[in-house]
């Protein structure tokens, strides 16, 4: 099963904590994430956990807007759909994006680099600044996720000329 295909079954088989299908802004992003920190709150959910749901939404949401099909003008047109769900062990982030063939060549490049490398590789190139010094890494939203010590899988769905493309990010509870 492809990994749209399990968001789909994840929405109608989990608890939902929060989802989102429209233009993520900045203001958007903030209120996607007061919400979910006040369910996740009432949900008497630690701190820490709250912090890495937090993060991993930030970092999806950032790599959908880096690969962002649309240009500027046609911002406002420009749909995402962002899914919070929590299961018995764990939160589940998904990201979905349309995205250009380029885009989706871009990314597979980017993806098969990270396979090929040790974490704690990665986590070396990684510079005081924040950033990465290493050429190959385009992405650093797309690296951060991979780093954390939840589980990132990304797949692709073609329809007609674009494509979508899903981050998911599963963050496991203790």
């Amino acid at each position: 099963m492809n990994s749209l295909d399990a968001l789909i079954e994840n929405l109608y088989q989990n608890n939902v904590v929060f989802s989102y299908y429209g233009f993520i802004d900045e203001s958007v992003l903030n209120r996607v994430l007061e919400i979910t920190e006040s369910r996740m709150t009432a949900n008497k959910e630690s701190t820490a956990t709250i912090s890495h749901v937090r993060d991993a939404i930030l970092e999806c949401v950032e790599h959908g807007t880096l690969h962002n099909l649309y240009p500027d003008d046609t911002r406002t047109h420009y749909k995402s759909l962002l899914a919070v769900s929590r299961t018995d062990n764990a939160y589940k982030i998904d990201c979905v994006n349309v995205i250009s063939e380029s885009q989706k060549n871009a990314i597979n490049t980017q993806l098969e680099y990270l396979r090929t490398r040790e974490i704690s590789d990665l986590q070396l190139v990684k510079a005081r600044d924040g950033r990465y010094n290493d050429p190959m890494i385009k992405n650093p939203g797309l690296v951060d996720l991979v780093l954390r010590d939840g589980l990132c899988g990304c797949s692709f769905k073609n329809i007609g000329e674009s494509h979508l493309f899903n981050v998911n990010y599963t963050i496991e509870l203790n």
